[in-house]
């Protein structure tokens, strides 16, 4: 079992997760990608780390088909956020940190899972999630302010009207 961390480390490590989130937003930016469809990536590359720290479990079959369950489950709301709505991603970067700690940090899978690597991630996803989700308001909140007429004399303008 590894040994927990202290409160200092547990904050540098979610930092450091949320300097690699930053990392993220810059290379989409960078490359003119979506923020959402980089994130989509990164949390099931992030979920299939963790299938790796499970070979190296005591019962490695057991946990590798746990740890396979979560690459089905946030892979499939990577996968929703690319044909129905980046929200999906938003939730599934949400609700990784949860199941990280709860099972990698606090339950079974600490005998496995690098407690700094735990908390790195959750860092990471939770940074993620917040800067993917303003993104998507203020990405709509453009789109409304663009189709709303601006003020009321433009409204009251007719072509030809001479107004």
């Amino acid at each position: 079992m590894l040994q927990p961390l202290d409160t200092m480390e547990i904050a540098l490590f979610l930092g450091l997760g949320a300097i690699f989130a930053a990392g993220l937003i810059i290379l989409s930016r960078w490359s003119n990608t979506r923020p959402a469809l980089l994130a989509a990536y990164a949390l099931v590359a992030v979920s299939f780390l963790y299938v790796g720290f499970a070979t190296s479990a005591e019962e490695a079959g057991t946990w590798i088909g746990f740890e396979m369950t979560g690459v089905a489950l946030y892979g499939t709301l990577a996968g929703l956020s690319l044909i129905v709505s980046p929200w999906f991603v938003v939730a599934g970067l949400a609700l990784h940190p949860i199941w990280a700690l709860y099972v990698h940090y606090y339950g079974a899978g600490r005998d496995f899972a690098p407690g700094p690597f735990v908390w790195a991630t959750a860092g990471f996803d939770i940074a993620a999630a917040l800067v993917v989700a303003y993104l998507i308001v203020t990405a709509k909140g453009a789109e409304r302010s663009a189709a709303a007429p601006t003020t009321s004399k433009s409204a009251g303008k007719r072509k030809g009207d001479g107004r």
